[in-house]
């Protein structure tokens, strides 16, 4: 099992629908945090595949939601390392041609 710790940043028009529409997603919750208009989420799924298809594509993809940024990987006794090799994380090319024009990247 991987645990993912994340927020996105919401539609301040429609927090709490939004909130909604992320709690009924299987392998989501949702908590507070200081700003009303990002949520916490934490994220559990069977894999870091599918974990990574709920960030990148699942959870974006809910009305209301405008940006999600996660914060945490691990698996369910707080490793890092899940499958038990020693990883680094790179993110996908385009993740990083995304952010390259932002100023001290």
């Amino acid at each position: 099992m991987i645990v993912v710790g994340a927020y996105a940043r919401i539609d301040p028009q429609q927090p709490e629908a939004t909130r909604q529409r992320l709690d009924a997603l299987k392998g989501v919750e949702t908590f507070d945090l200081a700003d009303p208009y990002r949520v916490g989420l934490l994220i559990e799924a069977e894999s870091l595949d599918a974990a990574h298809l709920l960030i990148d594509q699942v959870v974006p993809a809910v009305e209301g939601v405008l940006g999600v940024w996660p914060i945490f990987v691990g698996d369910e006794t707080g490793n890092w390392d899940a499958d038990k090799t020693k990883r680094t994380f790179t993110p996908p090319a385009e993740t990083m041609n995304n952010i390259s024009g932002v100023q001290g990247v």
